[in-house]
């Protein structure tokens, strides 16, 4: 049999954990029922495990779990975001900043929206992958609605100064969004420590299952208010219709808690191993 090469790009994927695949199984044949159907077992144990898995996540990144919104993916949580945000600010501006090192889920989806009128600013970022704060600051006008910065990005692992850029954020009464796939569950994230108001997040990239995802919407200080972008039977609290996939959220549930349990010895071990191959 041929050997197949190695693979480190974890980046953009990374194999489902065994404990995650034990914990998803049940509710593909056994607990199959709808997390919306309220009037029998079936229904109230699939919608108890939702509950569960939205606080593991809730739990990873010090946020309450009414705040969690299930998508099926990190690019769905950016377009309910991005998308969201414009359509229900619009009476208070037009203008969205972001930076040129955005994935292309948030760059692709703020083109989107330029036909309808928005104003997107790139900054630049620095020989070390960093936005400029000066110039974000400059860049805020009285028609900013929305900052969107990467928390950590996919390609360089360079990680923003989340704090630094809520401040600023917060000063001048302005919403700020990251896309933080690429680093939950690697390292510690709380949105409200740093000042984030809407934070994206997939299951695959700590070792949960392909195809769900969350989005966590500030409930206060201030309360965000977002446009749905997929209606029909008003699940999770009206933000995302459709009904939920409960193997893949339970996954990313278990994913979020292994993540809480495993992310100090984890950084430790990725350290020696950095060290002892910088030697080489």
């Amino acid at each position: 049999m041929k050997a197949r090469p190695l693979y480190f790009d974890y980046n953009a994927t990374t194999p489902m954990d065994p404990m995650v695949l034990e914990a998803m199984l049940p509710w593909f044949v056994e607990n199959f029922g709808n997390a919306a159907s309220r009037t029998h077992s079936y229904g109230w144990d699939a919608a108890h495990a939702v509950n569960s898995a939205r606080s593991k996540v809730a739990e990873l990144i010090g946020v309450s779990d009414k705040s969690i919104i299930f998508t099926s993916g990190a690019t769905e949580a950016v377009n309910l975001a991005i998308k969201g945000v414009f359509q229900a600010y619009k009476s208070k501006g037009n203008q969205i900043i972001t930076s040129r090192s955005e994935h292309k889920a948030v760059l692709d989806t703020c083109d989107n929206l330029k036909p309808y009128g928005a104003e997107i600013i790139y900054l630049d970022v620095d020989t070390n992958g960093l936005i400029d704060l000066v110039q974000l600051e400059n860049a805020i006008t009285d028609r900013t609605i929305l900052v969107s910065i990467m928390w950590a990005n996919n390609e360089t692992g360079v990680i923003q100064p989340m704090k630094e850029i809520g401040a600023i954020c917060k000063e001048k009464e302005v919403l700020f969004m990251s896309d933080a796939t690429q680093a939950i569950g690697k390292i510690p994230v709380n949105p409200i420590e740093a000042g984030v108001h809407l934070l994206c997040m997939s299951a695959h990239k700590m070792y949960g299952p392909k195809g769900v995802g969350a989005l966590w919407i500030s409930e206060k200080n201030p309360r965000v208010v977002l446009r749905s972008q997929i209606d029909g039977g008003g699940h999770e609290r009206g933000f995302r219709s459709g009904t939920l996939n409960v193997p893949g959220i339970v996954g990313l549930g278990k994913a979020a808690e292994l993540s809480a349990d495993k992310m100090k010895s984890e950084h430790q071990r990725h350290r020696d191993w950095q060290n002892i191959l910088s030697r080489v």
